[in-house]
């Protein structure tokens, strides 16, 4: 193996006589542009897979460059491959995802940023390289001149009216918010004023002094911290904030001459023509509205500017146009198809090596050119082949310069998903409104029970203002919490949409549903840990290592692995090769990658003459899996079968005697495998997929298999990362929380109710072969919708299904759409979980406003499975008629194109539903009783205690946990964040409850920086009440129950003695050393008042809460 580099590589390629033919006519074209009257057009032939992007890389230009192809992810592919050749300089134009008129769709805002950037770059420099599609250049813009007029400089240390910059930004379409956390939205508090602006990373915060900017810095929008500091910044208009008369193309904004790379020009005007037909067809005369004319570029007009605006025309792939001044050809060829075989890959080095050819091997990442180094090892080091670790979109050969350069996706027939420049902005929900409060939210109070949040109220208590938050319950009955107790106050979450009852006071209520729920989930812990002990004590076959084929079989995975993916297979093969039986959940989202986990932990017992059964709660998954097991295990000798009431029972009987005499490897089915009459001939490995859906007497056979044979479990509901530290130790777990990087995202956009769309939509899917679900949830009119559909379209075969059918019924109807015996199912959210039909690529939810975030983040998971691009159509009522909350539900699914892409917002209600799912569907009712957070609380201390208490002897290393107490501080002044400080109630309430959650002295100062970076230095009150949070970690670090600061002194009360923490307190080493470390570190100033409730210490000369930090730290650091 040669060690080139990708430098060596591009070096290499300009080389090719074609391209320097090329490159001297563009320069030719830029020194004669005075004598030349229309603009140089030169057709390039042959130009294969990414050579383009080589092509466009090595021009010299002084001048723009202009890539126009049909659509954005073509425009997508060419960015990627040019940043990875190096080029900084691209810029990328997207189109907006709308249809003409469509006055109520939700704007991508992502899209909107990006193509305002591309303004603002292109009017204050020329030297980029812009990528552009039809569909980007279809709607017109704000015109440049207007543009340029509206931006807004600011300079740190200047002066402005800061009513004049509200009002221009106002004009200019920002509006105002609290806290600003989309573009397009300004927030203003006394003298700070917060600006997300439609370009740029981070919203902008500027703080004045007066009318001075005293600085401005960029700041994250989800923590509200200050990133970077700037001198000075420009604010750009909102481009959809468009003035009737003032409307022009994108290429208005290019000036001066520009060079154009033309790919496909037959399919671009076609594009737009079929765009401009359908803004024409959806134009009402008698609307406001433009005519299609001002508004929207049509294909002759696009010819037109790119005649005038071109100092150069190139033009690739299919062409209208017919008169060139010259006509190069590349010597090129496309990548010979490889089908995954390294065989052939091998031989074709080989084969190329002789004729004098060096070979490429362009890899995704590092981790596929350490695959590569394993599955090249027959070729002869003298043979010329490299690997790189460079992405790029499409192999090529170059004939002349005997170069071929080839692709590891290709090779494996997987997707190449583009590496494009991320964008931080998310949109829709951020994580500040799933975990703040709101007035009127419920909250849980640990030891009074589910109220509202009412508010603040500042009452006096022996003489000090001290601020409380007000909670109401049942009967108006009020309940004051102190800001020292905040901690025991939560938000109520449980399953999305569920309103819980609010608890009576003083009514014993509360305290029974705690008892009782402490009761079942010791219960579960038991059992949990019970199976665990079972396991330690029991012996299993140990596998051997990874064998070459075990190598070469997993090579062959059509997706990259994600690092947790690939922690957890490791998990599973060291689990594997262990000699206590393995019982491992594995828990990941819709199309993450836990069958690939199962095949190659399948494949390994295979590999060492053990059986493998499958155990799926579905024929229909049975059979899903049936096939692609065979398929990634097809070129080795593994017979894969299956068990279901489809196979005739001659069937059945063959496969059955193939299993008992070991002739089937891995066996498939339902519960039916499970059965007395299947005998293995030498059982190694049960997989178990979705182990809650099975009944109560599977189970129990599951259970009785798991401490004999290697057990894995599959779930695709997500373990809470709460629950999961919970499980530790009592079950094995690996959490797969990212989907492969190169499966394609679903493009999912939202519109209002349109028969046109809908038409359009399925007629697209069906045309291409494809399959379509159409998500209608009201069984009432379900065969209405149904025959709606059939009238749009007469030719489409069409069935519906929902959740009142026969179970048989059913599972013939999904069966037959599986085996694609009618093109679109109309059905119920039924199926959100568990059906996997990878040529359906199109899914329209109607009324998709009524759906939780996590269910339409299920129904489109539906979707996507294959290598086809994917689509999902939320229709909902008109935009404006939306909920603001169902609004952001809708837009945070369609900015989170990307399978599991900041989606831990819809897992929070899937982390619900999976604590119901794996601890027991009872589970769900003690969840909506006393709410998430509180009920893993309560799963966390049993699990602790049926350790400690039950089952010490097989967790004898581990340390037993004292509980810190909650330490109350009393003191004569007021500790508080005052209204004139932080004057929204909301937003002071949401950062006590940071504050109150802070466990080390960094996270309370990480709090101190956040709030004074957001609002400005403290005031007294503030840092007293920052001093009480640092004097209170240090006091129940030291087990001290209250702290009172009173006259110079500080009292500091140890537990009762009586109190379960008084009595492991006392018998403890912990408090004979604390005792120690209080009489050498405050010697003489110190007294013990021992009482029979408990002892107390009593400190002199602690005239300040600094003092009192001082001397607690002191004693703290000293142990």
């Amino acid at each position: 193996m040669s060690n080139h580099s990708k430098i060596n590589l591009v070096k290499d390629i300009f080389q090719d006589p074609s391209f320097q033919h090329y490159y001297q006519l563009i320069k030719k074209s830029e020194s004669d542009q005075s004598s030349r009257v229309k603009p140089l057009r030169v057709e390039l032939k042959q130009v294969i897979g990414s050579l383009l992007s080589f092509l466009i890389a090595g021009i010299d230009h002084k001048k723009p460059i202009i890539y126009v192809c049909e659509n954005d992810e073509e425009m997508r592919v060419t960015e990627s491959d040019l940043l990875e050749l190096g080029i900084k300089k691209v810029l990328s134009f997207p189109s907006l995802q709308r249809r003409p008129y469509d006055t109520g769709a939700i704007i991508n805002a992502s899209s909107m940023v990006q193509r305002t950037e591309v303004l603002q770059k292109i009017t204050e420099k020329n030297d980029f390289i812009i990528l552009c599609s039809a569909e980007g250049l279809f709607d017109f813009i704000q015109d440049p001149v207007t543009f340029q007029s509206a931006k807004l400089e600011l300079e740190k240390s200047r002066e402005y009216q800061f009513q004049h910059i509200q009002e221009h930004l106002t004009l200019n379409g920002y509006k105002n918010v609290r806290f600003v956390d989309e573009p397009g939205e300004i927030a203003i508090r006394g003298g700070i004023l917060d600006i997300y602006p439609y370009s740029g990373e981070y919203p902008i915060r500027i703080e004045f002094f007066g009318n001075e900017i005293e600085s401005i810095r960029e700041f994250d929008a989800d923590s509200q911290r200050s990133v970077a500091f700037l001198d000075r910044v420009s604010i750009v208009p909102d481009i959809s904030n468009i003035q009737h008369e003032s409307l022009h193309n994108f290429l208005d904004y290019l000036g001066e001459k520009v060079h154009f790379v033309v790919k496909d020009e037959s399919l671009i005007l076609s594009c737009l023509t079929k765009l401009y037909d359908d803004a024409v067809e959806r134009y009402d005369p008698k609307s406001q509205e433009l005519s299609p004319k001002k508004l929207f570029l049509d294909a002759t007009s696009f010819k037109s500017i790119i005649g005038e605006k071109a100092e150069s025309l190139s033009y690739i792939g299919f062409s209208e146009t017919t008169e060139f001044d010259q006509i190069i050809t590349f010597d090129a060829r496309p990548q010979p198809d490889f089908n995954g075989v390294i065989r052939q890959v091998i031989e074709d080095i080989e084969r190329q090596s002789k004729q004098g050819f060096a070979t490429y091997i362009c890899c995704d990442n590092q981790g596929q050119v350490e695959r590569f180094e394993e599955l090249l090892p027959a070729v002869s080091s003298s043979y010329k082949y490299s690997l790189l670790g460079q992405s790029l979109n499409k192999g090529f050969i170059l004939e002349n310069l005997k170069l071929a350069v080839y692709t590891d996706h290709q090779i494996f027939n997987r997707y190449h998903r583009p590496k494009i420049k991320k964008r931080r902005y998310s949109g829709g929900i951020s994580f500040k409104e799933i975990y703040d409060l709101n007035l009127g939210d419920y909250v849980v109070h640990v030891d009074y029970g589910i109220g509202k949040f009412s508010g603040f109220k500042k009452i006096e208590v022996k003489g000090v203002i001290q601020e409380v938050v007000v909670v109401q319950y049942q009967e108006n009955s009020t309940l004051y919490v102190n800001l020292s107790s905040l901690h025991k106050l939560q938000k109520y979450s449980a399953k999305e949409g569920m309103a819980p009852r609010v608890t009576k006071l003083g009514s014993g209520e509360w305290a029974r549903k705690k008892a009782q729920t402490r009761k079942k989930v010791k219960n579960i812990a038991r059992d949990l840990i019970e199976l665990y002990a079972k396991r330690k004590m029991k012996k299993a076959f140990a596998y051997s290592a990874d064998n070459a084929w075990q190598v070469e079989m997993e090579a062959r995975f059509e997706f990259e692995e994600t690092l947790d993916q690939d922690s957890a297979i490791k998990a599973v093969k060291e689990d594997m090769m262990n000699e206590q039986p393995m019982d491992r959940l594995v828990c990941g989202d819709v199309g993450f990658g836990k069958t690939e986990v199962a095949i190659r932990s399948a494949f390994k017992a295979v590999m060492d003459n053990k059986q493998v059964a499958v155990l799926v709660p579905t024929t229909l998954l049975a059979d899903q899996h049936l096939k692609t097991f065979r398929k990634r295990m097809n070129d080795f000798p593994v017979k894969v079968d299956a068990l279901s009431r489809f196979k005739s029972a001659k069937e059945q009987k063959e496969i059955l005697n193939g299993v008992r005499t070991g002739e089937v490897d891995i066996l498939i089915g339902t519960h039916r495998i499970l059965s007395k009459d299947i005998i293995f001939k030498d059982l190694g490995l049960i997989i178990i997929d979705e182990e809650q859906r099975f009944g109560v007497s599977a189970k129990e056979k599951l259970k009785e298999l798991k401490a004999t044979v290697d057990v894995l479990t599959l779930t695709a509901t997500p373990i809470p990362r709460t629950l999961q530290f919970a499980l530790m130790g009592a079950r094995d777990l690996s959490i797969i929380t990212t989907p492969p990087p190169n499966r394609r995202p679903v493009q999912t956009e939202i519109h209002s109710f349109d028969e046109t769309l809908i038409k359009d939509a399925l007629v697209q899917e069906i045309s291409r072969g494809g399959q379509a679900f159409f998500i209608h949830n009201r069984v009432g009119n379900i065969e209405e919708m149904t025959h709606l559909i059939h009238s749009l379209i007469p030719e489409i075969r069409v069935r519906y299904a929902h959740g009142q059918m026969k179970t048989a019924e059913l599972e013939i109807i999904i069966q037959d759409f599986y085996n694609n015996r009618f093109d679109v199912l109309i059905s119920t959210n039924i199926v959100e979980n568990g059906i996997d039909i990878s040529n359906a690529n199109t899914i329209i939810i109607n009324d998709a406003e009524r759906f939780g975030l996590a269910e339409l983040h299920q129904l489109r998971g539906r979707v996507g499975r294959s290598n086809r691009k994917a689509f999902c159509y939320l229709i909902t009522r008109p935009i404006d008629q939306l909920t603001p909350e169902a609004r952001k539900r809708l837009i945070a699914l369609e900015e989170f194109s990307d399978l599991g892409s900041g989606f831990n917002i819809a897992m929070r209600d899937l982390d619900i539903r999976g604590a119901g799912d794996i601890l027991g569907g009872e589970q769900s009712g003690f969840i909506n009783d006393i709410g998430f957070e509180l009920y893993t609380k309560i799963l966390d201390e049993a699990v602790q205690e049926v350790k400690e208490q039950e089952f010490n002897h097989l967790f004898e290393g581990g340390e037993k946990r004292l509980a810190i107490p909650e330490t109350q501080i009393v003191m004569d002044e007021s500790a508080l964040l005052p209204q004139q400080y932080v004057s929204d109630n909301v937003e002071r309430l949401n950062l006590y409850r940071k504050l109150a959650k802070a466990n080390t002295v960094e996270e309370i100062e990480d709090w101190r920086s956040e709030v004074e970076d957001r609002f400005g230095p403290f005031p007294i009150d503030a840092s007293r009440l920052l001093q009480c949070k640092i004097l209170q970690y240090y006091a129940s670090n030291l087990y001290f129950n209250k702290i009172t600061l009173r006259v110079g002194k500080m009292w500091c009360m140890c537990p009762k003695v009586k109190s379960a923490l008084g009595r492991s307190y006392y018998e403890s080493p912990l408090f004979t050393n604390i005792l120690n470390h209080i009489k050498k570190v405050a010697e003489d100033s110190h007294t013990i008042i021992q009482k029979d409730d408990a002892i107390r210490f009593l400190f002199e000369e602690v005239d300040n809460l600094s003092d009192a930090i001082d001397l607690l730290k002191k004693i703290y650091e000293s142990q």
